[in-house]
């Protein structure tokens, strides 16, 4: 069977996924830079029932979401999905960046040298990560009770000024997402509407 290029290299991702149903647990948010259409390809796997079992669930990463277009952003972005918090899932974004230091390094290198000196950078970034853990884990607590108690306070005054309440603002939602399902698509009222008024006149025109 000849697969496509597109197809060969999901491969990596639905190994990755399959690994972390195993070791991970249930309740999992995954971000992908295609996380959208990776989900339908998960969903064709040979392990789509124990995804779904697991209560697993594929997102666009919030950099890489906003080059999606509204449709997906309502659905896939991390800042619509309850329960992502501060996360951006964009570490390895951070990762690829920094480890661009490593090039003035290896660029002239031999392949010997080139993999020591990658080696030794991902080795001290783990090193490094693991013992600022405890000070991110401590920041990004204080950073989400100050949006919790300055945030909830200003949500609260617009909802009293504009007069609106938390069901309006979820029917709002749900209508966003009717109007970007149906995006288009011309309703069939319209569809009888318009054939009445051709009618109408070629009706004239014979008369």
């Amino acid at each position: 069977m000849v697969l496509s290029q597109q197809s060969t290299r999901a491969k990596y991702p639905l190994a990755i996924i399959h690994k972390a149903l195993q070791v991970l647990g249930p309740d999992i948010l995954i971000g992908s830079d295609i996380g959208c259409s990776l989900a339908s390809t998960v969903a064709s796997s040979s392990f789509a029932s124990e995804f779904r079992r697991q209560n697993h669930r594929l997102c666009v990463n919030a950099f890489h979401g906003y080059l999606h277009n509204a449709a997906c952003q309502h659905k896939n972005h991390p800042s619509v999905i309850k329960g992502t918090g501060l996360e951006d899932l964009e570490t390895m974004e951070r990762v690829f960046s920094s480890s661009n230091q490593v090039a003035s390094l290896t660029r002239h290198g031999s392949a010997y040298n080139r993999h020591v000196y990658i080696d030794m950078f991902f080795k001290n970034w783990d090193a490094d990560k693991y013992r600022n853990l405890g000070l991110m884990i401590y920041n990004n607590y204080r950073q989400a009770l100050k949006i919790i108690n300055s945030e909830s306070i200003k949500l609260a005054e617009a909802k009293e000024s504009l007069g609106i309440s938390d069901h309006d603002i979820e029917s709002w939602r749900e209508e966003e997402a009717t109007y970007f399902k149906t995006l288009g698509k011309e309703p069939e009222y319209d569809v009888h509407a318009i054939t009445y008024i051709e009618l109408l006149q070629s009706l004239r025109d014979i008369q």
